[in-house]
């Protein structure tokens, strides 16, 4: 899990290199009105920026709040981390189509975006359908050639998900719930599965699957106090 969990940030990096180095101050759209490059997964970005642990948990000496806020951050980090990867730089090149599905459909609008830098080039398409958006990214360069995500949005904002490619195999999914009062991430890779549910009031949970066996639970009140369960051994342990 570490390794791909490694090379999948080290693609992250890649293309948040390219979106920097690609942008410049012109704000303006390449039509008008909201590009689709601007609706899509852009609010749960926004969503998941905003997360966080109550203090009493974040400033803990205790060994297992440090692993809990750990777990946290990391996959907050993870899933914000792909701010970059859905901003589209000014220097971008687009192309639309209208692809009509059925004669009882709505038209799917497509809208194809391209862009270079640092000898590395970027393929984003974006579709649109009466319901969801659905997103592919693609990447030409020396490290790594072919599809790099996929995945769709619904419109209402409550769901998305994403598969990250390697060798043109899914090596990692993410998932979003938003909700109300809560937001939830759930990451898979090589059999394992992190699962973190975060509450407006700061309290929230982190469960670790081994496969389909919850081997693992981390819990925590908006006060910051909680609980660490072990289901390998049965222990739980409290701070």
């Amino acid at each position: 899990m570490k390794t791909r969990t490694v090379k999948f940030l080290t693609l992250v990096v890649l293309v948040i290199t390219i979106s920097l180095s690609s942008c410049s101050n012109n704000n303006e759209d390449i039509d008008e009105g909201l590009e689709l490059s601007e609706v899509v997964m852009q609010d749960f970005v926004k969503d998941i920026q905003k997360l966080s642990v109550p203090s009493g948990l974040s400033s803990s000496n205790n060994q297992y709040a440090q692993e809990a806020n750990l777990q946290f951050q990391s996959l907050k980090t993870l899933g914000s981390s792909f701010a970059a990867l859905f901003t589209v730089p000014a220097n971008a090149v687009s192309s639309r189509s209208n692809i009509k599905v059925s004669a009882k459909s709505n038209f799917l609008n497509t809208k194809t975006y391209t862009w270079s830098a640092n000898r590395v080039s970027v393929t984003y398409i974006i579709s649109e359908t009466s319901y969801r958006y659905t997103f592919e990214y693609s990447i030409v360069s020396s490290n790594f050639t072919g599809k790099y995500i996929d995945g769709y949005q619904l419109k209402d904002g409550s769901y998305a998900e994403m598969n990250l490619f390697d060798g043109g195999q899914i090596i990692s999914t993410i998932k979003w719930w938003v909700k109300s009062n809560s937001v939830k991430i759930e990451m898979s890779t090589d059999g394992y599965r992190l699962v973190m549910e975060s509450n407006t009031d700061n309290s929230g949970t982190m469960k670790v699957y081994e496969g389909t066996f919850l081997a693992a639970l981390y819990e925590w009140t908006a006060s910051g106090s909680g609980s660490y369960t072990d289901y390998n051994t049965n222990q739980t342990y409290t701070w």
